[in-house]
């Protein structure tokens, strides 16, 4: 294939990649429902093998599960699988958080704002931009330890955890904003498993939440979380 050929290929799958795999973690494409890849093809686009190419991608990643006859399936939600989810995540952050320390004073007031303003955008009622500086929060700590594997583990936990989030109760802001700030006081002493301590908690609460959200949901929500086993295909 010929360079230039190959260059636009390669961009063709990778814009496919990432329209599926945020439209998964948004819940446009809801879990437990089939993927069509020609009408992926068309709202991206591209041809139809780009598209089978990034559905293997996804497949790898657990966004997508393959079955025999039935084709390309957004995988199911399951309380067993935010369980999983969460143990990994306590288990990447927490280290992460006890190596990021210590933090500059600079970084300490950057951390600050943050909080400062998601605080002003719950109160106006932005969610979305409350999100966001969740996250930024979290990665600018993450960011700290120098370690860019941790770092695309942890991404990859967070993509998957957001599709949980997003279909659970409210945001519970004045919650985990305090539970935010216990890790910055104990970040400004460089109280690195003060700190570690403080992101565990902060997890184990919010997985806490989710799975009481999940369990409390109507039937219709309950029976995405207890999808029956079926045959599935190796990954090609």
């Amino acid at each position: 294939m010929p360079k230039k050929a190959l260059e636009n290929h390669d961009s063709s799958v990778e814009a496919v990649l990432k329209f599926t795999r945020q439209a998964i973690v948004d819940g446009r494409f809801a879990p437990d429902t089939k993927l069509i890849p020609r009408q992926i093809a068309t709202e991206c686009g591209v041809s139809f093998i780009p598209v089978r190419e990034a559905l293997r991608v996804l497949v790898s990643e657990g966004f997508v599960t393959f079955f025999h006859n039935r084709g390309a399936w957004v995988t199911p939600l399951s309380i067993a699988d935010l369980e999983d989810l969460y143990a990994i995540r306590i288990e990447l952050e927490t280290e992460a958080v006890r190596r990021a320390s210590p933090l500059s004073e600079a970084d300490i007031e950057r951390l600050t704002s943050f909080l400062d303003s998601a605080d002003r955008a719950s109160a106006r009622g932005d969610r979305k931009r409350v999100l966001a500086l969740n996250r930024d929060f979290h990665f600018f700590i993450y960011g700290k330890t120098q370690s860019p594997r941790r770092l695309r583990l942890i991404e990859q936990m967070w993509q998957h955890a957001e599709r949980y989030q997003r279909l659970s109760l409210n945001y519970r802001h004045d919650a985990a904003d305090e539970e935010h700030r216990d890790i910055i006081r104990a970040l400004a002493k460089d109280d690195s498993r003060g700190a570690a301590r403080a992101m565990r908690t902060h997890l184990e609460t919010t997985v806490d939440l989710i799975r009481t959200a999940f369990t409390s949901a109507p039937l219709t929500q309950s029976q995405k979380l207890n999808v029956p086993s079926q045959q599935k295909v190796t990954k090609s």
